[in-house]
């Protein structure tokens, strides 16, 4: 008989530990059943974290009594230019499909047998309750492949993302996986699936995709290497410029999310091809603030050193009143925190563009 596939097969228990401990991996306890889903990230994503147990875990389901693995989606995937991306023959053979604008939607069978959706990083959430629903009223027959793990897109209007999808509400068969080897397949090695079917586009290699004219109302396309089971996005231009409209990302919310410690929270909504752009705002706003907090902290000893012993407060604001730092200088002088006003002073207009993206667009 052979050995169930254990979630210590896909990768050491000790890197699996360390992503937890570090932030990189979170997981969810199922509310009723004794399964536990794993899942990337906001910070694994801020940081492009990648290793194989933040690529793994993209909503991998668990067994917590034995460890066995109920389900295992496709590894993470990126844009095709990407320095996350593997390596590409743009030439190769490929497989490619249409990528739908909506929520990943993974199935699991339940020890009782049911079959049930969880979402990338949720057994509960409003998506998963929903596809749930859809599955069980609309195609309660349907089982699962042994030993495959099926993926859909969940997609309906209250769920829309950019997209309009009309008044679609449906599964949309994407694909589904090897439990025991990690191997993706297309739509295809689901024939017997009876909802809708992810299009296949007729292109037969990267190159022949990247070179077709965008389509309207879509997305892009997902492009499968069957050689090396590698996985990557062709994102619209169209659509990227109407994902940036929709979330009104700009460097002003970035500052105000880094001023309010939420950061995670506005790159977990966000594409791949944001992550970057959010990283380089953020970091020369904080280097900025700390550029000038540098630059307080050397103009206070300056000061304090030209006065004479004794010295009393008025000696100091003789010196400080005229100085361009003087705001903060007599912060400091009170024991208090002038970074906050340092980030106030930094605060970017909304179309304001990083020194790092201006330098490239020049």
């Amino acid at each position: 008989m052979t050995r169930a596939l254990t979630l210590h097969d896909v990768f050491d228990a000790d890197a699996l530990a360390a992503a937890l401990n570090d932030g990189y991996v979170k997981r969810q306890r199922h509310a009723e059943l004794p399964y536990v889903i794993y899942n990337y990230t906001e910070k694994a994503q801020y940081e492009s974290a990648w290793t194989p147990v933040t690529l793994a875990c993209r909503g991998l389901i668990v067994d917590e009594r034995d460890g066995g693995v109920v389900a295992r989606p496709y590894r993470k995937f990126f844009n095709h230019d990407q320095p996350d991306a593997p390596p590409l023959d743009v030439t190769a053979p490929a497989a490619v499909t249409d990528k739908l604008d909506g929520s990943l939607g993974i199935l699991y069978r339940e020890p009782s047998g049911a079959v049930a959706v969880a979402t990338r990083g949720s057994f509960a959430s409003t998506q998963a309750v929903r596809a749930t629903g859809v599955l069980r009223a609309r195609y309660p027959d349907f089982t699962p492949p042994a030993g495959l793990t099926v993926l859909v897109e969940v997609i309906y209007p209250a769920n829309r993302i950019v997209l309009d999808y009309g008044g679609l509400d449906d599964l949309v068969l994407i694909g589904a996986v090897d439990n025991a080897t990690g191997r993706g397949h297309g739509p295809e090695a689901v024939p017997e699936w009876p909802g809708p079917v992810v299009e296949r586009m007729p292109y037969p290699t990267l190159a022949a995709a990247l070179a077709a004219p965008p389509r309207d109302n879509r997305e892009g396309m997902v492009v499968h290497f069957p050689d090396t089971d590698h996985r990557v996005k062709i994102k619209y231009a169209e659509y990227v410029r109407l994902h940036r409209l929709v979330t009104g990302l700009n460097a002003r919310m970035v500052w105000e999310a880094v001023v309010a410690g939420a950061l995670d929270d506005i790159v977990a909504g966000l594409p791949d091809e944001f992550h970057l752009w959010v990283r380089t705002v953020a970091g020369e706003l904080t280097a900025t603030v700390t550029g000038r907090a540098a630059a307080v902290e050397a103009a206070y000893r300056e000061l304090v050193a030209a006065l004479p012993a004794g010295w009393q407060r008025r000696d100091f604001a003789r010196l400080a009143v005229t100085h361009q730092e003087r705001g903060c200088l007599f912060l400091r002088l009170d024991g208090k925190d002038y970074r906050p006003l340092l980030w106030q002073e930094a605060r970017p207009a909304a179309d304001w563009t990083p020194a790092a993206r201006r330098t490239v667009e020049t």
